[in-house]
């Protein structure tokens, strides 16, 4: 908290030290590796290897998923926040790319649309973790992506922190 009292002749500046200043959330990546966007090439039940292999990966939920390569990372991501649109109870996350991360977004997503489950998700690494792995309905084109699910305001929240690093 910060308090301004003025005097005759001068400003005096007034802070609590006792109050920790509360940082914004970060709204992107904080490095370019700190997220992957990844085809997924299968996905079941199982153990994650040890150690981590570089095309498999598992989620908190016990899923082991065969990723291919890298086809978005950090770099192309702009801005992540958890949103809620207008009058619907759930949240999603949005995440806003940059031109090229549109262009290569609009390209994945085109050819995963005409694929079948598992072949049309796509996983969203970080660290060594899908932190979520969306079914993909048609082309995303223009740089600004939904991850739906039945997120509440916590959970997409949480999302979007693990996202942005």
């Amino acid at each position: 908290m910060l308090i301004v009292i003025l005097a005759v002749g001068g400003v005096l500046l007034y802070q609590r030290l006792d109050e920790p200043d509360s940082a914004p959330p970060a709204t992107k990546p904080s490095t370019a590796d700190a997220v992957e966007f990844r085809r997924v090439l299968k996905s079941e039940q199982g153990q994650c290897p040890s150690p981590p292999s570089d095309t498999v990966v598992c989620d908190a939920n016990g899923f082991r998923y065969t990723v291919g390569r890298v086809e978005l990372n950090g770099a192309h991501v702009t801005e992540v926040k958890a949103a809620q649109n207008e009058g619907d109870p759930t949240w999603h996350v949005m995440l806003n790319l940059n031109s090229e991360g549109a262009e290569a977004f609009t390209r994945l997503t085109t050819d995963l649309a005409k694929k079948q489950p598992p072949l049309n998700q796509i996983a969203i690494v970080v660290g060594d973790q899908v932190v979520a792995a969306p079914t993909v309905q048609s082309a995303i084109p223009g740089g600004k992506v939904q991850i739906s699910s039945n997120y509440t305001k916590k959970t997409a929240e949480e999302l979007a922190r693990r996202i942005t690093g």
